[in-house]
C-alpha cells in the first residue's frame, strides 16, 4: 500500500473573503470535488480547538507529534530545511535579511524583507560567513539562505542556549530589538548567546551596507539587503522517527524550508521537484510528477504547497483562489489520472487558517478529505469549510498522517 499527504498552507478561509464565501468555496475545483464523492471528508483542528496554530506547530500535529511535548523552537526546522548539519548543542535561528538605517538609539527597520530580495542572497551570505567570532567568543556561526529575504542561522560552541528573545521588532520604522535572555533564563548561557548575537547582526550591517549587491539594489531603486533579523531561537528536538513508529520509510517535496526541515526531523527524506519555488510561481505540475516516481520506491509522500498562504498574507483574494484553482487542475488533476487507487490512500487538508481581510493565521478548523479503496465514503460531494461540516469524519484534532496511515494498515496497536 502507498499513502499520499497533501498540505496546503493557508488553504481555510472566512465568508468574507469573496463574497460572502471562502476562496475554497469560490474556487473551481472539479478534481477535488470528484475526489470528495468518492471519499470522506470532515474538519481538522490543526492543534486544537480555539488554538491559533503556527505553521511549524500545526504540521508536528498534522504529522502525529505532541507540539506541546516536542516543540523547541521554529529557528532548527528552517535550519534543517535549507541543509544544516544540525548538531546537539547547536542554536538555530531563522533569518530574514532586512533593510535598516542608523538611528539614534540603534538600528531602524525600514523593509523586514528587503522588498523580498530575489537575487543575490548567495553573495551576501558568503560575506556574511566571513565574519569571524570565534577568537572573540569562541563561537562559529553559519547563515545560509532559503527563499528570497528567508533564511537560516546557525550558532555553535560551548554553554549556548536557545532561551534568547529576538531582534525583528516585526513593524516597520522601529528600532530593532537587543537580544537578551528569555526572562526566567538569565543565566551565563543565555547572556553568552545574546551577545554573540548582537556582535553578530551588528557586523552584519558593516559587510552588507557598502556590498556591491546591495549598491546595485540601491541605484535600482530596491530596498537593500543590509541588516539580519533573526528569531524563534531553537535547538535538536528529540523526535521519534516515522519509520521507527510506523515501520515505513516516505518522502518530504516542498518549497519551503521550514516544511522541509519538518519532515527531515521525523525522518523523512528529502526530494526535490524541479521548479518548486515555495511561492505562487511554484510548478505543481512538477511535484505531481516527482511525487507519483517517489511513490514507486517508498511507502508514503508529504506534499506541501505554499502559495495558498503567501496569497492571504498578502490579502489577494484573487491570487489565493487561482492558486487553488492551480492546486486543482496542475496538481490534483494529474495525480488522479497515474495514481494506482487499488492500493494508494491520499489526505489532502490544510495546516491552518489564513483569512484575506486577517492576512495571518486564525484558530478555525480547515477541510480535510481521505480518500482511498478503504476509505468509507460519506455524503458530501463538493471539497469546502462549510460542505466538510457535513462529512462523516466531523471535528477532530491533528494526526492526520496517522489517520491516513490506518487505511493502509500500518498503525502499531495500543493494548492487546
Amino acid at each position: 500500500m502507498k499513502a499520499l499527504l497533501i498540505i496546503a498552507d493557508g488553504l481555510a478561509g472566512r465568508p468574507r473573503d469573496v463574497n460572502g464565501k471562502t476562496c475554497l468555496e469560490a474556487a473551481w475545483t472539479p478534481n477535488l470535488d470528484e475526489l470528495t464523492s468518492r471519499g470522506m471528508t470532515g474538519l481538522v483542528d490543526p492543534i486544537g480547538p480555539g488554538i491559533r496554530p503556527g505553521s511549524d506547530t500545526a504540521h508536528l500535529s498534522l504529522l502525529g507529534y505532541d507540539p506541546y511535548t516536542v516543540y523547541t523552537g521554529r529557528g532548527v526546522f528552517e535550519a534543517l530545511g535549507t541543509g544544516m548539519a544540525v548538531q546537539p548543542g547547536d542554536v538555530c535561528f531563522r533569518a530574514n535579511f532586512a533593510t535598516v538605517t542608523p538611528g539614534k538609539d540603534g538600528f531602524i527597520v525600514k523593509d523586514r524583507r528587503a522588498g523580498r530580495i530575489a537575487s543575490g542572497q548567495a553573495q551576501l551570505a558568503k560575506a556574511l560567513n566571513e565574519i569571524h567570532l570565534g577568537e572573540k567568543l569562541g563561537i562559529e556561526f553559519e547563515f545560509r539562505p532559503s527563499t528570497q529575504h528567508r533564511g537560516a542561522l546557525l550558532l555553535r560552541g560551548e554553554g549556548l542556549s536557545r532561551y534568547v528573545t529576538e531582534n525583528d521588532p516585526h513593524k516597520v520604522d522601529a528600532t530593532a530589538l537587543d537580544f537578551q535572555p528569555v526572562e526566567g533564563h538569565n543565566d551565563e548561557s543565555s547572556r553568552r548567546t545574546a551577545a554573540a548575537l548582537s556582535e553578530l547582526v551588528r557586523y552584519s550591517y558593516e559587510v552588507l551596507y557598502d556590498h556591491p549587491v546591495n549598491r546595485q539594489r540601491t541605484l535600482n531603486g530596491d530596498h537593500p539587503a543590509n541588516y539580519i533579523l533573526a528569531r524563534g531561537a531553537a535547538d535538536l528536538p528529540r523526535l521519534d522517527s516515522i519509520e521507527a513508529i510506523y515501520g515505513v520509510c516516505g518522502a518530504v517535496i516542498a518549497g519551503g524550508a521550514l516544511y522541509r526541515g519538518i519532515a527531515l526531523a521525523c525522518g523523512m527524506k528529502r526530494i526535490d521537484a524541479p521548479g518548486a519555488t515555495g511561492g505562487l510561481d511554484t510548478n505543481l505540475a512538477s511535484k505531481a510528477k516527482t511525487a507519483l516516481e517517489t511513490l514507486r520506491r517508498l511507502d508514503y509522500v508529504f506534499l506541501h504547497v505554499k502559495g495558498t498562504d503567501n496569497a492571504a498574507h498578502d490579502h489577494d483574494a484573487k491570487a489565493k483562489t487561482a492558486f487553488i484553482e492551480r492546486i486543482d487542475a496542475e496538481l490534483i488533476g494529474p495525480l488522479m489520472e497515474d495514481i494506482d487507487w487499488e492500493r494508494t490512500h491520499l489526505a489532502f487538508t490544510g495546516d491552518h487558517t489564513t483569512p484575506i481581510d486577517c492576512g495571518d493565521h486564525t484558530a478555525e478548523p480547515v477541510p480535510v478529505l481521505f480518500v482511498g479503496p478503504n476509505v468509507r465514503q460519506d455524503s458530501t460531494i463538493t471539497f469546502g469549510e462549510r460542505e466538510a461540516c457535513r462529512g462523516g469524519l466531523c471535528r477532530f484534532s491533528g494526526r492526520v498522517l496517522p489517520m491516513l496511515f490506518n487505511y493502509n494498515n500500518w498503525n502499531p496497536k495500543f493494548g492487546s
